[in-house]
């Protein structure tokens, strides 16, 4: 029982840390530093410690749950059926919008050195999320047919873009809506079953 009440304590202590942390990291970003998360948690230096082994370890545990909250974020719009044609750009725009809310800790979790050091695999970084999309509206027949893989770096680049211009005070309809109309050339099947084709200007 002493046991369990020691581990349900730094459970807590944990979580309270993990807060601050992320409420300092979204507003100061990188200037964040563990003495500020410790005050803000109202906790000692070597509580810090207790739970996290390193600074990298506590960054790790933050962007765990930022991609969590993000997936949970994505469950209805991905399982919605049957597939339909703005998909791709749902999923844009929910992404975009969650980027867009992480403030300084975009910055920290996805483009610090802390990502060298803690890479994400391989599977569950963005691209590659956009590729399965992609197969799965290929299957599904609603996509025109394109490599997944390079169309998914590339469309992720168009979304990192996108968010970007919008935190720095873009008008977000107008992104948006510029994004979707990128998106939907890249993904719009014709009734006859072919892929879009812009026509050609005379």
């Amino acid at each position: 029982m002493a046991l369990q009440r020691r581990r349900l304590g730094q459970d807590k202590r944990r979580a309270e840390l993990l807060v601050a942390a992320e409420r300092l990291l979204r507003r100061d970003g990188a200037a964040v530093r563990v003495e500020d998360i410790v005050a803000e948690a109202k906790a000692a230096k070597g509580t810090f410690y207790t739970c996290f082994a390193t600074w990298d370890d506590m960054l790790e545990a933050v962007r765990a749950q930022k991609l969590s909250e993000l997936e949970r974020l994505l469950v209805p719009v991905l399982a919605t059926r049957p597939v339909r044609t703005s998909l791709l750009a749902d999923v844009a725009v929910t992404s975009i919008d969650f980027i867009v809310a992480l403030g300084g800790l975009h910055d920290v979790l996805f483009h610090s050195a802390f990502t060298l050091t803690r890479p994400l695999p391989e599977n569950t970084r963005p691209p590659a999320r956009i590729a399965e999309i992609l197969r799965h509206g290929q299957q599904a027949g609603v996509f025109a047919p394109c490599d997944p893989e390079p169309m998914g770096a590339l469309i992720f680049a168009m979304m990192h873009e996108t968010a970007d211009r919008i935190a720095a005070g873009a008008n977000r309809k107008r992104s948006l809506a510029a994004l979707k109309l990128a998106l939907d050339r890249i993904v719009k099947v014709s009734n006859d079953g072919s892929s879009f084709r812009p026509r050609r200007r005379t």
